[in-house]
């Protein structure tokens, strides 16, 4: 997801209006973006933009982009987010969650509640999904929006030769030389297949992008290393955070832990950010004979006898 994160967010705020009228479904007159990072706890939004509605309304337009590494469900998330934004910002609200690779989010309905004890809905919430793997590329096309053309590598695509043919050729006619520029990157940095990408490549040195196609494969280069060292660490960090659910699964194996335990242990295993730790730690929740002697040792560091 790493590697396709930065070229995502870069095309979308480079492209924002065509987006936001993609998927708000109604024509733009602007869309600027919010700096979100939501209070109380440090929660970071992919992206945010204060949309002006053709017709002068104003409204917010969430997008996350999930890929294949592994994180709490994003109906949760999505959640979170859309409450913190809701109060924040006080306007008309539409979030859309983007999947991207085979299978992702195939679940996800986007439609979900909450019931109390007596059968009511207590709270209901509800965001847009779109499945990129899932989309045939001609449906992509016929939305006869250039801006989006970068997307097609994340599509399903059955034809590619005659596909990317098609929108290396659309391409060729967006006569604003930064917008074909930034597409081009775009859909360089989004084939999802090395075979796609030397066909795209071949295309542009064929025809219109000798002088500039050294460029943007530095662009490239560059993207997919920063790409790498992206995903490099979030790797790092899901290993982290699965060793910090191994501890707490253990621990409700052994014993009985009440929500307020379960919190506090949680919150002091967020703060580490020591493997070799959390495994001492987890041979601790192991051998501990009660909880108290596992709670001791996350208190001061040490593992107990």
């Amino acid at each position: 997801m790493a590697e396709t994160d930065g070229p995502l967010k870069r095309l979308i705020s480079t492209f924002s209006i065509d987006f936001a009228a993609w998927l708000l479904h109604a024509d733009v007159r602007e869309a600027r973006p919010l700096n979100v990072e939501l209070s109380t706890e440090a929660l970071a939004v992919d992206q945010v933009f204060h949309v002006t509605l053709a017709d002068g309304r104003e409204t917010l337009l969430h997008i996350e982009f999930q890929g294949r590494s592994s994180r709490r469900p994003m109906r949760w998330r999505v959640l979170e987010y859309m409450a913190r934004l809701a109060v924040t910002y006080r306007l008309p609200l539409l979030s859309v969650v983007i999947y991207l690779g085979q299978g992702v989010g195939e679940q996800d309905t986007g439609q979900y509640q909450v019931e109390s004890p007596r059968g009511t809905v207590s709270l209901a919430w509800q965001y847009d999904v779109i499945r990129l793997w899932q989309m045939p590329a001609e449906t992509l096309l016929a939305l006869q929006r250039p801006a989006l053309l970068p997307l097609v590598g994340q599509t399903h695509l059955t034809q590619p030769e005659v596909v990317l043919t098609e929108v290396v050729a659309r391409m060729q006619r967006e006569v604003d030389g930064e917008r074909r520029q930034e597409m081009v990157i775009g859909l360089l940095a989004l084939l999802s297949d090395e075979e796609w990408t030397s066909m795209v490549e071949r295309l542009l040195e064929e025809d219109w992008l000798i002088d500039e196609s050294p460029y943007l494969r530095r662009i490239l280069a560059q993207g997919r290393a920063e790409g790498r060292a992206e995903a490099q660490v979030e790797a790092q960090v899901e290993a982290l955070r699965a060793r910090q659910r191994d501890i707490v699964a253990v621990l409700e194996a052994r014993f009985a832990l009440s929500d307020t335990v379960r919190q506090q242990v949680e919150q002091r295993l967020a703060s580490a950010t020591d493997e070799a730790a959390l495994l001492g730690l987890l041979t601790t929740a192991a051998r501990s004979i009660t909880l108290a002697d596992f709670l001791l040792a996350l208190g001061d560091g040490s593992p107990a006898a």
